[in-house]
């Protein structure tokens, strides 16, 4: 089977997708990559492959790394013999004689065909339980051919039904049916066996999951300024991988939202009853869950008023919004109030203050009403790059350890 790779190296993805490198590079960046997953897993993968296959135009690099000479292009359906690896970059044979170097997030590759199971795979992700073997059925749900909105309703399941999980594609699960056959069901509408014995404590999504920035967003219709791959997700993914180094254990959430409601012909309102799905798999996936982060970044507001420069780095200012619209809005805002103190104590300027918006200002609960830790974080504007979002994510990640350690 072809292969995508499924991780990114921390320091080369913060450098290609800031603006730094060139879009050739960055155009096939997954939006479901973690810069937490399982390398070694991932390594022994690429070991097995022979070849490379060339997804859209790529830089060809005369080393493993972004600040390597260009020595080619190379096209969409080109293929090319896997000489070697360097960290996240394959070394290839020129057509022509010579090597050289691409990276491996930008491929596809021959790798054997494996069985997905659901109990695999590196990292926590909160829609797939490792311990998972079932799923229960909350409400009435279609049960479908294949995987997505658009396959044949095969059956109805009852709230209260079980089946075995037989494999796991995308947002959906294979089941086996009681008479023995195969069917579809959408992870976000049943609850998976057992819970895990974890410690995570953060848990981190983004209702809006296709945020992105006009220096590389490639959806520009209208007011929006979004992407598929370079977006906001890769902020929480961060977010999650420096509060992992700073000893709090998180859950980085890979739901495409926007392909949700696509599928579901939802309109874009609804984003906030799609991702408390989400959230509450989590949940139930998940006891030890106390803090819920839903990453977003800002409109079209003007660069100066989302920007800060601290020292020599510039980072995108953090906005708190709290909606008055759910019972917890006032424990929720005590949180925000004590990290904007500190935010602003240790990185003077950057957070933007808390803000209160109720139902007549839009969704107005947001998915606060889950816990006490509920917060809706505004990162920057339209108008920032990802590195400074970056930049954000392990300043927040400081501020937020020392307030857990209080």
């Amino acid at each position: 089977m072809k292969l995508r790779n499924a991780i990114m190296g921390g320091a080369a993805a913060i450098m290609l997708l800031s603006g730094v490198g060139d879009v050739a590079d960055a155009a096939t960046v997954r939006a479901g990559s973690t810069l937490a997953a399982d390398a070694e897993s991932s390594q022994d993968v690429w070991k097995q492959a022979k070849v490379v296959h060339i997804v859209a135009v790529t830089n060809l690099r005369k080393g493993p790394g972004m600040d390597y000479k260009v020595v080619a292009k190379a096209q969409a359906g080109d293929s090319f013999t896997i000489e070697g690896i360097e960290g996240d970059w394959f070394q290839v044979a020129l057509p022509r004689g010579g090597k050289a170097y691409v990276a491996n997030w930008v491929v596809e590759t021959d790798a054997p065909e494996q069985v997905e199971n659901p109990g695999s795979g590196g990292g926590q992700q909160a829609d797939n339980s490792p311990a998972a073997t079932t799923v229960h059925i909350v409400g009435v749900t279609n049960l479908r051919s294949g995987p997505g909105m658009d396959y044949s309703v095969v059956a109805k399941a009852q709230s209260g039904d079980t089946f075995r999980i037989d494999g796991s594609e995308g947002e959906w699960y294979r089941i086996v049916l009681t008479n023995g056959g195969k069917a579809y069901v959408a992870k976000w509408v049943v609850q998976t066996g057992e819970v895990p014995d974890s410690d995570s404590k953060v848990y981190i999504y983004h209702s809006h999951n296709r945020e992105s920035w006009k220096n590389v967003a490639r959806n520009t219709g209208g007011n929006a300024y979004d992407d598929k791959e370079i977006n906001i997700t890769l902020v929480g993914k961060h977010l999650a991988d420096v509060l992992e180094q700073r000893g709090i254990s998180s859950i980085a959430e890979n739901a495409d939202i926007a392909a949700r409601l696509t599928e579901q012909n939802l309109n874009y309102s609804q984003s906030y009853a799609e991702s408390g799905k989400a959230v509450a798999n989590a949940i139930s996936a998940y006891a030890s869950l106390s803090y819920f982060l839903d990453i977003h970044r800002d409109s079209d507001v003007p660069r100066s008023a989302t920007t800060v420069t601290i020292g020599k780095t510039t980072y995108a200012r953090v906005m708190f919004v709290i909606g008055t619209a759910n019972p917890k809005y006032k424990e929720n805002k005590k949180l925000a109030d004590a990290l904007n103190a500190l935010l602003n104590k240790k990185y003077p300027g950057l957070s933007r203050g808390v803000l209160l918006k109720g139902s007549n200002q839009g969704n107005g609960a947001y998915n606060q009403s889950v816990s006490s830790g509920s917060l809706l974080l505004e990162f920057g504007g339209v108008n920032n790059t990802l590195q400074e979002n970056l930049s954000t994510a392990e300043a927040f990640a400081d501020v937020f350890a020392d307030y857990l350690k209080k």
